[in-house]
């Protein structure tokens, strides 16, 4: 009888074990793992383009020049190291493309890509420098021009059927999928998310 109880009791703490085992960190299935990972990578495909392509698209129409500006711009003569974006360009404003980030990126991700858009960043001896790529001027949001010289490649895309959980842990899940740039196989992408209090998000670029 002893024998038996010391074998039921084991074989109890090996269900339990699996059990525990088979039941993620995150709360999450490897399927709604997918799901929200894919979701979120897809919406970061237009905001890969506005912080390292080649930027959102600009307008030299000269009747919202003088509006923004206050004054006339003699008929194109005047260059501007800034111009409006379009009225059918992804965001219209500063606000925007910030609401979009925030609900796709981590906070240290936001910071990052915040100061990249709208501060500018440059070595710390400064002798390399990199202008904001936008300013907000007044009721018009205004993209640098010549970002598409130094733009990247932003047009990677993911398989997501055969994506691999490496880690999963309550306030943190890291996978590895296959990707391909231009239709074409590419390398396998690690991308972290972690939990934060709006749910999960990208800490991790995805161009």
């Amino acid at each position: 009888m002893k024998k038996f109880l010391t074998v039921f009791t084991a074989l109890c703490v090996l269900i339990a074990s699996l059990m525990l085992s088979s039941c993620a960190a995150s709360g999450l299935s490897e399927d709604e793992i997918r799901t929200v990972c894919k979701d979120l990578v897809e919406q970061s495909y237009a905001l890969n383009d506005v912080y390292y392509g080649a930027g959102l698209p600009y307008t030299k129409d000269d009747a919202i020049l003088e509006e923004l500006l206050g004054f006339s711009p003699d008929d194109g003569g005047l260059v501007l190291d800034y111009y409006p974006v379009t009225a059918d360009a992804a965001f219209q404003s500063e606000d925007e493309i910030r609401a979009a980030t925030k609900a796709v990126f981590s906070p240290a991700m936001c910071e990052m890509l915040y100061e990249i858009a709208f501060s500018g960043v440059s070595t710390e001896d400064e002798s390399k420098v990199a202008f904001a790529r936008y300013i907000q001027q007044g009721d018009y949001l205004t993209v640098r021009t010549g970002l598409d010289t130094n733009a990247v490649d932003v047009g990677r895309t993911y398989d997501f059927a055969k994506m691999t959980v490496l880690i999963d842990e309550a306030e943190r899940i890291r996978v590895e999928v296959p990707s391909e740039v231009d239709g074409k196989p590419s390398v396998n992408v690690r991308i972290t998310l972690i939990k934060t209090e709006n749910g999960w998000r990208l800490d991790s670029p995805t161009y």
